[in-house]
């Protein structure tokens, strides 16, 4: 998937984010490595996810930036149910490789 082909798919959801939120989900997937963006949606928004917790963990502080991260992580793991639903994916395999993947 190319980095515009996300960006255009997170920003037709719907309902919207909440602006701080989808800002914040803008910017990671726009800062995230080229590596995390995978062969399908579904795969992309995991590893997203993924990206998004690490952030909120590495920075070691609390507050409203370390918060609005763990929102978009969540958000990210919401969306790539979402998208195997929309790619006919296995839910099964989706929900395996998340719980691996988050796993620390």
């Amino acid at each position: 998937m190319s980095r515009e082909e996300v960006l255009a798919w997170l920003n037709a959801r719907e309902p919207a984010a909440p602006a701080a939120l989808a800002a914040r989900i803008t910017a990671l997937a726009r800062e995230a490595p080229s590596a995390l963006l995978r062969a399908t949606l579904t795969d992309t928004m995991s590893a997203l996810g993924r990206y998004a917790l690490d952030r909120s963990l590495e920075r070691g502080e609390t507050g409203d930036d370390v918060a609005l991260d763990l929102l978009a992580a969540d958000a990210f793991v919401t969306y790539a149910f979402e998208a195997a639903a929309e790619e006919s994916a296995d839910v099964r395999r989706a929900v395996g490789e998340l719980i691996t993947q988050m796993a620390p």
